[in-house]
């Protein structure tokens, strides 16, 4: 049995209220939230209710943005502790504000800095004074509960003592129009596990939960355990059996160290749409047998706030547990035969031990965690002095094939303009990936799920015999361009009255690892993290921390497709005057040292204080790398254009932080600009260990010896991310 950890403070707004006590005086009285949209305009009639969070809500930021810092508002009101890392589910970031800028033609960079899914996470952090990873996870709908499932991870670990975890999402019209375009929507409202149920009700809210290793003064609740699962089946629809379903609860209960008769209620994903409860009711059948706990779904009476749901619905299933209630299934009255499954309809107060909690997401990622009481449930007082404890090292991941995309072409034709010092920015032709793909396969995909999709394909051919990945985490700073603008033109020609539901499945920036995952038949954890210029680094930290528990190979990606309209809208390095380019790398990985095999190992991870001078920001990668000089041969530095002065500043300053005379080679001049160029960087690195030489910086169309030492990946933007990679 593995360790749990402790919850001690929580936040949450949704369509049943602001704060705990609203919440579970709502959850009492069995109250829907469904109510009109009131703070932006649907151009048609009758559009069915949603999950709203009441109002008004007025900030200076994006309305995601705003929900998250009220959730994190009341946490911090509870406790003064400064979390080491967040970590955060997000599907739809600024959103709402991009659309109105984009409905006006605005073009100014600066209008959209809050574009990004990351930018939540990010200004979660400023808010309460985080230095360490911000992390943000998008899965779909089941994104809040793999925030908190790799929170978990990190906890146990030893990468952090205390973890600010959830997920926010606001409305807005790409997933309002989005849903009722795939013709789920249920104007009544969503009745989950009802007979006469059609559909969801899309909606809005944010849900946070401090969670600590130590155990605090008055704890809420347990985070006992998390499982990670994918159908690999379909885009949008579950595995009909609810097979990933299944695999997600049993894992997350063996994660815990329980059996299904220690549960004694189940928080249903339960969206209200035909195929997803069959599927959801089936897995829960085959798992309980005839010995089923209470089950109900909250969606009847929340809607469905998507990235927020797991954490929303694990803050309800902490209420349970230290409230003693268990929820109603509000919208249902007449059980669906078919079914064989009766959630509880309306609220029941009786002790309740232990949760398990499901969400599942298109794409087919599926996420479950465990919620359980601890000896204390009363207060929700936050521990203020715990002691700290040395952070652990991560430890290292072998490399056991690699592959990469970019203007220069494939994995081949890249490494040999790298080895000759020559460019390898610029866009990948259509060409390049459709002859590595089957065109029936990807004949609905557009550009970044092709390439992500491509870049699958190519690491695959060079692993070796049983080794397929189990896992895919992949980073992107933007996903899918191209569906995203394919959607809202068409939404705009048509007065907002038509949209396409192909482009607004493809839209979710985890929708090209769902292709990977059904490419690979890869069942295991389907990650997607994304936050600008450290997209990568997140999912290589991801992997670093979930490959220890899982001792399977990991595929980690890392891309991002140019597009002409909104590339230089949303990311401040790309420019009119810089040549268009992305690109992508992908390794596969295994946990340890694999003798022969490079290792990459993420030694930092952290903001950067540009307040600071550049000695003092590098501070924690001196104490770091004490045998920088002995284990180093060159330097890789990625520094995003728009953070050039200050990266300059910093590269300027490591040869006298460290007395060293070591290369250092700006690689963007190479890979060109573009969020996740450090995924090409890595693979460029690991090829360049691997035959002990690396392009030299001063003298073009060169090469220097590395004499058997590594190359140190430095992330020099928002972030200061080092990754070591060395030689088998």
């Amino acid at each position: 049995m593995t360790s749990g950890a402790y919850i001690a403070a929580m936040g949450i707004i949704s369509a049943l209220g602001t704060g705990i006590d609203s919440t579970y005086q709502a959850l009492k009285r069995g109250k829907s939230g469904l109510a009109s949209v009131d703070f932006f305009q649907l151009n048609r009639p009758n559009f069915p209710k949603v999950g709203m969070a009441p109002g008004p809500i007025k900030d200076n930021v994006p309305r995601t943005h705003a929900l998250a810092r009220i959730a994190a508002g009341q946490i911090m009101a509870q406790c003064s502790l400064v979390p080491d890392a967040v970590v955060l589910g997000v599907t739809t970031g600024g959103m709402l504000t991009c659309e109105s800028l984009l409905k006006t033609k605005e073009t100014d960079p600066k209008l959209f800095s809050y574009h990004g899914l990351g930018t939540v996470a990010e200004d979660i952090a400023d808010l309460i004074g985080c230095k360490g990873p911000a992390i943000t996870v998008s899965t779909a709908c089941s994104s809040g509960n793999t925030a908190l499932a790799i929170a978990l991870e990190m906890l146990r670990s030893g990468q952090a003592e205390t973890v600010l975890a959830g997920g926010a999402d606001a409305l807005c019209r790409m997933t309002c129009f989005g849903f009722q375009s795939l013709q789920v929507v249920d104007p009544a409202g969503a009745r989950p596990f009802d007979e006469k149920r059609a559909g969801m009700s899309v909606a809005e809210g944010a849900g946070l939960m401090l969670i600590v290793s130590q155990k605090p003064e008055n704890p809420i609740a347990t985070l006992s355990g998390g499982g990670l699962s994918c159908d690999a089946y379909h885009a949008s629809s579950p595995h009909p059996q609810g097979n990933g379903a299944f695999d997600a609860m049993t894992k997350a209960m063996d994660d815990a160290g329980i059996t299904p008769e220690q549960i004694d209620y189940i928080n249903l994903h339960g969206t209200g749409t035909e195929a997803n409860d069959k599927a959801e009711a089936m897995a829960v059948n085959r798992l309980f047998n005839k010995n089923q706990p209470a089950a109900s779904s909250v969606k009847g009476a929340t809607g469905h706030p998507m990235a927020a749901a797991g954490a929303i619905e694990a803050i309800i299933s902490a209420i349970a547990v230290s409230k003693a209630i268990i929820p109603g299934n509000t919208g249902f009255s007449t059980p669906d035969p078919v079914l064989n499954f009766i959630p509880v309809a309306t609220p029941i107060h009786r002790s309740v031990h232990r949760v398990l909690s499901n969400t599942f997401g298109f794409g087919g990622n599926n996420a479950s965690i465990v919620i359980s009481e601890t000896a204390t449930n009363a207060s929700t007082t936050c521990a203020r002095d715990v002691k700290k404890r040395p952070k652990s090292q991560m430890g290292p991941l072998s490399v056991l094939s690699y592959a990469c995309v970019t203007g220069a072409g494939t994995t081949g034709e890249s490494l040999d303009a790298f080895y000759k010092g020559q460019s390898l920015a610029g866009m990948i032709t259509d060409k390049t990936l459709t002859d590595l793909l089957s065109l029936k396969k990807v004949r609905r995909m557009k550009r970044f799920s092709r390439l992500m999709l491509a870049l699958a394909v190519l690491a695959g051919k060079e692993e070796p015999a049983d080794t397929t990945p189990a896992s895919i985490i992949g980073g992107t700073g933007w996903g899918s361009l191209s569906e995203t603008w394919d959607f809202l033109s068409r939404l705009f020609a048509g007065n907002e009255r038509s949209s396409s539901p192909i482009d607004f499945v493809g839209s979710v920036h985890n929708a090209a690892l769902g292709h990977v995952a059904m490419e690979l038949g890869a069942k295991g954890a389907n990650i997607t993290t994304t936050g600008g210029d450290a997209s990568f680094e997140q999912a290589l930290w991801t992997a670093g921390i979930l490959g220890k528990k899982e001792h399977a190979p990991i595929m980690v990606m890392g891309g991002d497709e140019h597009h002409a309209e909104l590339s230089f809208r949303f990311d401040m390095s790309v420019t009119h005057k810089e040549k268009p380019a992305d690109g992508g790398g992908a390794l596969v990985l295994t946990y340890g040292a694999v003798p022969g095999n490079a290792t990459l190992t993420p030694r930092l991870f952290l903001k950067d204080n540009d307040r600071l001078a550049p000695k003092d920001a590098l501070a924690d990668l001196i104490r770091e790398l004490p045998d920088f000089n002995d284990r180093y041969g060159a330097v890789m530095a990625g520094i995003p254009k728009a953070y050039a002065a200050r990266g300059k500043a910093m590269t300027d300053t490591l040869s006298n932080a460290f007395s060293s005379s070591i290369p250092i080679l700006i690689y963007r001049r190479l890979t060109g600009q573009f969020a996740t160029a450090p995924a090409i960087a890595t693979v460029l690195a690991v090829d360049a260990v691997k035959n002990n030489k690396l392009p030299d910086p001063a003298s073009p169309g060169n090469c220097i010896e590395l004499q058997g030492r590594g190359i140190l990946l430095l992330g020099f933007g928002r972030h200061l991310t080092a990754v070591e990679v060395m030689p088998g």
